[in-house]
């Protein structure tokens, strides 16, 4: 019986195989001409759609300047006396400190006003500052107070009122808010003008680069720390009436626009090229490095 099956199955099979014969199909070389017969069997690549460069600065959105604040004040010049005027009047929204009250990933803030003071210079040339006095812990401050400086009225017109804001939040150090600019070119003679201007972040004086300094980033992700090494400054721009004698290079660590840790570099002397060849450590995790970015202000 089972041979019988087996017979019958063989049987069926060479039936099969003759009744419908399989077709093998030898494939094709694929020279260049093939290629080229394939590919106007799949269609053309129009390449138009690629002809325009992909300009990464626009993938990014634009990143928005905090607000410093504004700062209002009158200008008035006295063509008789050659004799400017400048009253410094008020500051209004100025940014708070954040002092540190819980560190770790969970970091904890508490806002604290600034310790206010306006310093008062025209430009270009930087003469003497002028101080106003110190409004301690307080985000609008109120100066009303008045600074007289002589100038002639050709050079009147070439000059430009600087009124650079600090937080004076240290004895003999002060820490930059911003500044605001006013140009006396159309400034009225024996008039006087009241101005509003916003506070700006600082910028290069002068069209002249302040100096270059030279550092060094490493991420460690087995321990969840940076490692950056200030290496060294040149060129750096000193002025006249400088009286510093010693430099620091200090270091921020920032974490959602908020000031987390600082560590200051030991001071060197004062040269126009110098070495410092320190390093700071800061523990940062991975998810949270996107969030975060270090700064090295220069004092």
């Amino acid at each position: 019986m089972g041979s019988e099956f087996s017979m019958h199955k063989r049987k069926e099979y060479n039936e099969l195989s003759i009744t419908e014969p399989v077709e093998f199909s030898v494939p094709k070389p694929y020279t260049p001409s093939y290629r080229h017969s394939l590919l106007k069997m799949i269609g053309e690549i129009d390449k138009d759609i690629y002809s325009e460069t992909l300009d990464y600065r626009q993938l990014a959105p634009p990143s928005k300047a905090l607000p410093l604040g504004t700062l209002s004040f009158k200008v008035e010049y006295e063509s008789y006396e050659e004799k400017l005027t400048i009253h410094l009047v008020n500051a209004k929204r100025l940014p708070v400190r954040h002092h540190v009250t819980k560190v770790g990933e969970d970091v904890e803030y508490n806002p604290v006003p600034c310790d206010v003071k306006v310093l008062i210079c025209l430009l270009p040339g930087q003469n003497e500052n002028l101080e106003s006095s110190v409004k301690q812990d307080n985000r609008d401050p109120v100066f009303d107070e008045l600074f007289v400086i002589n100038i002639s009225k050709q050079d009147l017109r070439k000059s430009i009122v600087r009124l650079s804001v600090f937080d004076s939040r240290r004895l003999h150090h002060l820490c930059p808010i911003g500044h605001a600019l006013y140009s006396l070119k159309a400034q009225d003679l024996d008039g006087a003008i009241e101005v509003q201007r916003e506070i700006k972040p600082q910028s290069q004086t002068d069209g002249h680069s302040r100096g270059q300094l030279y550092l060094s980033l490493q991420y460690l992700s087995s321990q969840g720390r940076v490692v950056l090494k200030i290496i060294q400054a040149q060129d750096i721009l000193h002025f006249e009436k400088a009286c510093f004698k010693e430099y620091y290079v200090k270091v921020c660590h920032i974490y959602t626009d908020r000031k987390v840790k600082t560590k200051r570099s030991s001071t060197v002397e004062g040269t126009r090229n110098m070495v410092f060849d320190c390093s700071f450590s800061f523990p940062i995790s991975t998810q949270f490095r996107r969030y975060k970015h270090l700064e090295t202000p220069w004092t």
